[in-house]
Parts: structure tokens; sequence; C-alpha cells
């Protein structure tokens, strides 16, 4: 026992002693004239200048406290003289007795006032942060340091910090109490500035941080960012990102299932991300869910225009949802279904960003492109009428498919695009090299089924374009009326097509157009013309009788159709015009200029049986071959018939039929006058 109080008088005499030691030291000691021992030693340490511009206060019990007033710390060299660091004021306490017998740190809040740090990498890419101490010195201070670290808090107020072009202004930084095992909260809020003349953009973050140092576990809870991105002339955009829990375990290099949930312009994004192997090449995976916006008032918002379209529900319905993944180099989109007005998209989408290559397999249900285009112009109604037949140029996609490597699926339920109307499209797609492939391509289109092929070759300074196509039983009335606004042809059967050109957009790839086209139609008619009409009524006057009292029907039906034609720069030439009817059967040759819409043609028309009640003579006409002409633009071309010609040309053949008749009778006539 009286061990017990020897030792418990000692220990008393020994803090007594250290309390008046301390005392003393407080009492005749002061830390300002220590100033220039104190800047040389930092010199001499760092290679940087210090200057202590502002008074020092010191207290040692019971906390060992220091004060410093402004102060400065210059740059390494070769960083110019701009100071690394300066403060205005800068309080830090720390309770002595833990630290010299259990050699543990306690420090009380730490309170930091305009703080201006530069931080800037030279020509070699070093930065002015680093100290430079050697691996001895850090594995000797490393051994001397205190067993453990408790951190009362931090304040940090009215300080600027700065990365070369990018700016942390007015920042503000509240950290609570720092042990081990304990949760510390953290609130910062600063004016980010991207370059020196950018608008500040207001920032403010908080959260909870557990750490293990020894064990790297990291976790953040209630996890909160806003910021609000400013704009020229418009109110700023507001930003928000929150996830309940962020749990990082580095020792087994894992990021275990995080839920975040984002707002931008009142975009809202929520998701979750989860990891593993985060320092050897790290796994990702997750999913997203964009609720439901639209997207014009995105636009609006964002101080953006919106697309002009012909209908204005369209752009009015957005959501979108699916899983990603990051590994080994890839990143996957899996589970897409994405939702745009009445049409859903769905599928995969793959990436491999080393190579640019990009994959995917995707399906839309329906979608009507046409109603997405813009609106036509109000114009003049001649004005409207006379650039019914033209359109704006189309431009092929060279730039985007250059650099592109892609290949895959693509199926589409319903399409309509260009006026045309196609069911159960399909496409392959193979893009590489400046190469694009579509084939093959499959589709239902008008009761009939189309397939083919289209290539687009990027590599030469004039990109071209092949197309390998065939159209079979389709309904060409149908056809005609959706693409080419026309109802001049009808009927159903196969359409052929081999075609090459060359350009970047529509019109220098119809002046160079090249190939060949054929067609042959069944039980249809040539809409707008009636052809039997127009012969009639030039043999009614032709033949000096009353014009025919039977009313144009404004048709040539035939039972068959076929021509071909070879095609060269726009120019359609055809040679084999073949039309058959009960009545008529036509045959002929011509060009259509594809450039300047218009026709050329030179036909036969042979009528094959008159009708009853025939008015107009037509029987006269049974088995001849009436020359007939049609000219002018495609929209409203004139049909001649040369009946006149046809005459002259009977007579022609009636002399040369009978000839040698004539002659004999010349030479009687002629003897008969040289006999008197």
């Amino acid at each position: 026992m009286r061990a017990l109080k020897l030792l418990a008088w000692t220990a008393g005499g020994v803090v007594a002693l250290v309390a008046l030691l301390l005392a003393a030291v407080l009492l005749f000691v002061n830390p300002n004239d220590y100033k220039d021992r104190i800047e040389a030693g930092v010199q001499a340490a760092t290679g940087r200048s210090l200057r202590l511009q502002g008074e020092l206060k010191l207290s040692v019990f019971p906390w060992l406290a220091l004060q410093v007033g402004e102060a400065q710390l210059g740059n390494p060299p070769g960083f110019g003289d701009e100071p690394f660091l300066k403060l205005a004021s800068a309080k830090l306490r720390v309770k002595l007795l833990p630290l010299l017998l259990q050699r543990k740190l306690e420090v009380d809040r730490v309170e930091i006032d305009g703080l201006q740090l530069a931080l800037k990498r030279n020509a070699a890419g070093e930065g002015n942060w680093v100290m430079g101490q050697s691996k001895e010195e850090a594995a000797k201070s490393g051994s001397s340091a205190p067993a453990g670290l408790e951190l009362g808090g931090v304040e940090v107020k009215n300080s600027r910090i700065s990365f070369e072009g990018l700016v942390a202004d007015q920042l503000e930084l509240h950290l609570g109490r720092v042990a081990p095992g304990t949760a510390t909260p953290l609130r910062m809020a600063l004016q980010l500035k991207p370059s020196a003349d950018a608008a500040p953009m207001p920032l403010a973050l908080q959260f909870a941080l557990t750490m293990d140092a020894a064990a790297q576990r990291y976790q953040l809870a209630q996890l909160k960012l806003d910021a609000s991105l400013p704009r020229a002339g418009k109110a700023a955009l507001a930003l928000r990102f929150e996830s309940p829990l962020i749990d990082l375990d580095l020792a087994r290099q894992t990021l275990a299932e995080a839920s975040f949930d984002s707002t931008v312009a009142g975009a809202r994004l929520t998701g979750r991300l989860s990891g593993k192997q985060l320092l050897d090449g790290a796994a990702l995976q997750g999913g997203f869910e964009l609720a439901e916006l639209s997207p014009r008032n995105l636009l609006a918002t964002l101080g953006l225009p919106a697309p002009n379209t012909r209908d204005a529900t369209r752009l009015t319905r957005l959501a979108a949802k699916g899983s990603f993944s990051w590994a080994k180099g890839q990143a996957q989109a899996e589970g897409l279904a994405l939702r745009l007005d009445d049409s859903e998209l769905s599928g995969r989408l793959g990436f491999t960003p080393a190579s640019g290559a990009l994959s995917f397999d995707m399906a839309v249900d329906r979608i009507d492109l046409d109603r997405y285009q813009a609106p036509p112009s109000a114009a003049p109604a001649a004005a409207a009428a006379a650039s019914a037949t033209k359109h704006e140029p189309i431009e092929l996609p060279v730039d985007f498919l250059k650099p592109l490597h892609a290949h895959g699926q693509f199926k589409v339920g319903e399409i309509r695009v260009a006026g045309l109307t196609l069911t159960e499209l399909g496409a392959g797609i193979a893009i590489a090299d400046g190469l694009a492939r579509l084939a093959p391509l499959r589709a239902s289109v008008y009761g009939g089924q189309y397939q083919g092929e289209v290539r687009i070759d990027t590599r030469p300074a004039t990109p071209t374009l092949a197309l390998d196509a065939q159209l079979a039983g389709i309904d060409v009335a149908a056809l005609m009326k959706d693409f080419a606004k026309t109802q001049r042809l009808s009927g159903r059967g196969t359409v052929t097509a081999k075609l090459q050109a060359q350009g970047r957009h529509s019109d220098a790839l119809v002046r160079s157009l090249s190939g060949s086209v054929v067609a042959d139609l069944a039980d249809g008619a040539v809409e707008g013309l009636d052809l039997w009409h127009a012969l009639a009524q030039a043999q009614s006057l032709l033949k000096q009788r009353s014009l025919s009292a039977e009313a144009s029907r404004g048709r040539t039906p035939f039972d068959s159709f076929h021509a071909s034609a070879q095609l060269t720069d726009g120019v359609a030439t055809t040679r084999d015009l073949l039309v058959a009817s009960q009545r008529l059967r036509v045959s002929g040759e011509g060009t259509t200029h594809l450039v300047n819409q218009s026709l050329d043609w030179r036909i036969k028309a042979a009528v094959l049986k008159a009708p009853e009640g025939d008015t107009a003579g037509m029987s006269e006409l049974e088995r001849a071959s009436i020359p007939v002409t049609i000219t002018g633009p495609l929209a409203d071309p004139k049909i001649r018939p040369d009946l006149a010609g046809l005459a002259l040309g009977r007579v022609k053949e009636q002399i040369e039929q009978k000839k040698d008749v004539i002659r004999e009778k010349v030479k009687d006539r002629l003897k008969g006058l040289l006999g008197r």
C-alpha cells in the first residue's frame, strides 16, 4: 500500500513539475522572437520560402495551442514567384497530456480563415504540392507518429483554391469530429469557375464519412450534391445528386450496390451501381430509369429550340430504363426499354472505347417518321404547286459513317418514312473502315415483299451508293400514291432494280444515277391517261365525223405491263415497253429524265378490237400500228396520236402494194398516146 501511495505522489509531482515548466515557457518565451528561425528552418527543409507577417500566439496547458496570423508559403523552384499558399489566420489546439503519456493525438477544432491555395504543374508534369520528403524521412516520421488521432473538427472559411484554370472560390468547409469508428459529417459550399472569365457555379456538398483506414474501408452516408449551372441571360439550371450510402472496400476491391437519384433541369434519373476488382480492371454493373418527361419542355428549360414538326404532339413523351455493365474494357447496356411518344424501342447495345466498335440488337414496334418532319412552308398556291415535286436535298451521313465501326440487327414492326409504309422491316447492318452495308433488308410493303441490299462507300473523295432491290407482289397504286404522291399507275407485280450513284446528297445522286430497272405488272392501268379515248377523238377528226360521244374514263387499263430501263447519269432509257389489254396493244421506247422530271416517248398503239356501238370508226384502225408521242413533264404529260401520219402511211402502203398495177396502167396510157 505504501508503494502505491509513493507511486501516486511521485506521478503527481512529475505532473506538477511539467505544469510548472510549461507555465514558465508560456511566461518567459515569446514565439514571435523565433519567426526568423522558423522561416529559415522551413526554407532548409522544403526549399520554399515562408513568411510569417502576422502575430504568433502560443499556449501550452491543458491544450498545446498555436495561433498564426497572416502568412504565406512560396512555391518550389521552377513554379514562379506566386505564393503556393496564403492565409489570413489559423488556429490549432492539441491536448498535451494524452500526447505525452499515451502518444495519442487529440486535436481540437482547426480553424482556417482566408486560405488561398494555388495548385499548378510545371512543364515536366510535376505538381507544386509535392513536398519532396525522402523515403527514409517518411519512414522515420511514420515510426514516431502518434498511436491514434482524434480531431474535434475543421472549419475553413473565406478561402480560394485554384488549379490552373479551375477555381473554387468562396470556399466554406465544415468538418465534424474525426475519430475511429465514428461518422464524420462534412458540409462544403463554394463557387466553381471552370475558367477565369466563366460565370461562377454555386455548388454545395454534404455527407457523413465513416473511415477505417487500417481496413481501407470508407462509407459515405446521405450524400447530397446541389449545383446551379449559370446561363447568360437566362435562369440558372438546378442540378441535384443524392445517394443514401456509398460503401467502398479497397481491401476487397468492392463497391457495394449503391442507389442514386439525380435531377437536371427537371429531368429525373434514378439507378443503382455496384462494382468489384476496382483496382485490377474494374467490373461495374447497375441499372437506370429515366422518369417520363417532355423533350419539348426539357429543351425549352435548357434554352434550346425544339424541332418544328408537322405533328405538334410529337416529342412530348420520353421515358427509358435498362441495365448496364462495364468489364474488360467493354460497356454493355441490356434490357433497354425506351418510349418516345407512341413508339417503343427495346434491345441491347455494346461499345468498346479502345476500338470504337459498336454492337447492337434493337427493335421498334412502330414509328411514323413523317410526323417528325418539318411542316410544309405556307407558300402561295402557285409556288406550292411549282415546288410540289421538289424536295430539299437529303445528305448522306458521310461524316458520321466514316469513323464508325458497328454491326448488329435492327427490326421495326411498322415504319412510315417519305410517304412509304413498311411493316416487319428487318435489317442487318455492318459498318467498318468507311464502308456501310445494310443486308439483308427485308420488309412487307403494300401487300408484297421487299428484299435487297444497300451499300455506302465513304472512302472515295466522292461517296458512292449502290442499291439492289426487289419488290414482289406489290400494290403499285398504293405505293405510287404514298411515295410519289401520284396515281398514274396501278396494278400488282414485281419491280427489280440494280442501281449505283455518286455524291453526298440526293440531287447529286440522281444526276449520277446509273444501272437498270425492270417492272412487270398485271391487271392495272395507266391512270389519268385514256389512250383509247384520245385515239377515238383523233379518228373522228380525221374522218370529219362528230366527236365520239364516249366520255373519257381517265385511265388506260391493261392486262399486262412490262418495261425495263437502263439508267445513265439520271436518264432512264426504255426500249421494250409492252402494254397489253383486250382492246389495245402498246409497244414503244423513250427516255425519262429524272433530273428535270420530263418524258420523251414514242409508242405504237395497235387497236385489237373495237367495242360494240363504235361511233368513231375505231374498227377501221384494227391491226393498225398508230404512232403516239408522250412528252412533257412527268406531272402532266401530253399524248398526241399521229393519225394523219397513219393515213399517209397507209396510202404509201397501198401504193407500194399496187405499184405493179399502176405501172402497167401508166405504160398502157403512154402507148395509147404515142400510137395516135
